[in-house]
């Protein structure tokens, strides 16, 4: 297991703020095992004592202004982060915390970044947003900072 990696604030790292954050305070839970008989109304469903809740994906909307035509190396600096190809090893697994709801969860991936870059010149720079989709591995377990 690798060491807990710092807190790391995105927007003093890359300039990137959460612009909207779909926080799951409860999730689905898992598939039961079940035989659905064709000749009986219903199902006959194994219900264990506790039901287990099973992972999800959050899609995460970030933003990005800075300096014209910095975009590109700040949001490639946090991919690279997200996916572990910064060198430091610690973007792979994530803890990710809401300041809203003032909880988050831990063992959460990367899976993808939609295309859906909007890119805005304005007079005093880059404005950019975009969206990463996470799954989160743990959909229990609070963590604070």
């Amino acid at each position: 297991m690798h060491p807990a990696a710092p807190v790391i604030d995105t927007q003093d790292k890359w300039g990137i703020v959460c612009k909207d954050f779909p926080f799951r305070l409860v999730g689905e839970v898992k598939e039961l095992p079940a035989q659905n008989w064709f000749d009986e109304h219903g199902a006959e469903e194994y219900v264990p004592p506790q039901l287990f809740i099973a992972p999800y994906d959050l899609a995460v909307e970030f933003a990005y202004k800075g300096a014209m035509f910095s975009a590109n190396a700040a949001i490639r600096g946090f991919l690279d982060y997200l996916t572990g190809a910064d060198g430091a090893g610690h973007g792979a697994s994530l803890r990710i915390y809401d300041t809203y709801t003032r909880t988050g969860r831990q063992k959460v991936r990367y899976i993808s970044v939609e295309n859906d870059l909007i890119h805005r010149f304005e007079q005093d720079g880059d404005v950019f947003t975009f969206t990463v989709n996470f799954r989160v591995n743990d959909p229990v377990t609070d963590i604070t900072l």
